[in-house]
């Protein structure tokens, strides 16, 4: 086949990184380290690394699909999924086909590796990209903006990368009760099973944040804006006063806004439709592999996304 006589498709490995450093460079123009990458993709703390794929042309790297596995849980079982998140190729090579055939190949990996779907939060590119490859779609995710009006610094701060500012007023480490609050909405349904093994994944790459006020439970990430991911209110009214708090931090710190991004099934859309209302956002596609799956029965969130 012609193809394989062009191109080598592989598994990702350890070895593979400097190659996909160098093509995100290539197709972006922006940084990213070697640590990160390596990091991001480490999932051995579920027993599973590396499901991606890469294509070498001549032994430069021409193409990647990047995929993280995940585990989901609910209040009787647990599951693997996975989390497509990257896709990226050099212009001269693209229209070939490349796409495609490193997607079979990651899918292959996965279903080897007994996952029961693949995921992604789409944008319009990855929308159309799926198509070809027989994705389904769920339904879109709900964002909800809530403005602060202050001095907004928080923007300068992340461009400096001088985010240390933020260390005294929010706690670095996930206690064991707050986890334990974090995990126990929606039990009936399958989300993300949040682990100190988890969290401790996330910070290898990423800086998080865990806040508690008025009961409530806060897990977030700070980017020139405080970005939300999982949460839990004993009540609306709980999560009202704590927003209030959250919000007079973000005041003094310069943040301009407070975003979550959550399902629209989910208890946490129902507690934030009483503070602002949402607006659309991601349409979430899939393509099972278990054909006894129904993403009816899952909830997502904004901690499932592979860059919160």
């Amino acid at each position: 086949m012609i193809f394989k006589e062009i191109y080598r498709l592989k598994r990702v490995d350890n070895s593979d990184f400097p190659a996909i450093k160098e093509l995100f460079w290539k197709v972006f123009k922006k940084k990213v380290s070697l640590s990160y990458l390596q990091n991001k993709y480490n999932t051995s703390y579920l027993g599973v690394k590396y499901i991606c794929s890469i294509a070498y042309h001549n032994k430069i790297p021409v193409a990647f699909y990047g995929a993280i596995p995940q585990k989901f849980k609910n209040k009787d079982s647990e599951i693997l999924v996975a989390h497509a998140c990257d896709s990226y190729t050099l212009a001269a090579h693209q229209r070939k086909g490349l796409h495609y055939e490193l997607a079979k190949l990651a899918y292959a990996i996965m279903k080897e590796n007994n996952m029961k779907y693949v995921y992604a939060f789409h944008s319009e590119n990855t929308y159309y990209s799926t198509k070809k490859l027989g994705w389904k779609e769920h339904k879109h995710m709900q964002r909800f903006h809530i403005k602060i009006f202050t001095l907004p610094v928080g923007k300068l701060l992340n461009k400096l990368n001088s985010t240390n500012l933020y260390n005294p007023f929010f706690k670095q480490n996930v206690s064991q009760d707050a986890l334990k609050k974090l995990t126990s909405n929606d039990k009936e349904k399958f989300q993300l099973h949040v682990t100190q093994d988890f969290i401790k994944y996330k910070n290898s790459f990423k800086s998080h944040y865990c806040v508690v006020l008025e009961g409530c439970v806060f897990w977030l990430k700070i980017q020139a804006i405080i970005h939300v991911g999982q949460f839990y209110a004993p009540s609306e009214k709980a999560l009202q006063k704590a927003i209030i708090k959250l919000k007079q931090r973000a005041f003094l710190l310069g943040i301009s806004e407070l975003l979550f991004q959550v399902d629209s099934n989910s208890i946490m859309a129902k507690q934030l439709q009483t503070i602002v209302q949402p607006k659309e956002s991601w349409l979430v596609g899939y393509l099972d592999f278990d054909p006894k799956i129904n993403l009816k029965d899952f909830i997502f969130t904004y901690s499932d996304l592979d860059t919160f």
